[in-house]
């Protein structure tokens, strides 16, 4: 895996994804990943046409709102910057990290997350 940053992210949209996973099994550090089928069309070669794997390392807060959807779900784009709720709980903990951004999907479902580390794998 290699590090990236929330602006190479941003060429990611209409990538199907084909799954979310949390893991706990590391009590120090949890993790969120994310496995994605990038378009064609991406606009960004590396990742046209490829599985591409967000690795959301040391997560310190986050917050998925799911709209419950039948079929497919669509990767719709990451933006930087978190709710004013979560990073007020966040706040109030002292809790900060390196990256705080949202990302939301086709069917109306919202993940935001702050944590220390991104990683991505392409996969053919």
């Amino acid at each position: 895996m290699q590090h990236t940053t929330i602006k190479e992210l941003q060429w990611l949209h209409d990538s199907d994804v084909l799954n979310i996973e949390y893991d706990f099994t590391n009590e120090q550090a949890w993790s969120i990943r994310l496995t994605l089928r990038c378009p064609t069309d991406l606009g960004y070669v590396p990742w046209e046409g490829k599985v591409l794997v967000l690795l959301v390392a040391d997560v310190i807060r986050s917050n998925y709102s799911v709209c419950g959807a039948i079929g497919p779900e669509t990767f719709d784009r990451i933006n930087p910057g978190i709710s004013h709720m979560l990073q007020e709980d966040a706040s109030q903990l002292g809790q900060s990290g390196e990256y705080a951004f949202t990302i939301t999907f086709i069917s109306g479902s919202i993940l935001e997350v702050i944590c220390q580390e991104l990683l991505v794998e392409i996969r053919a």
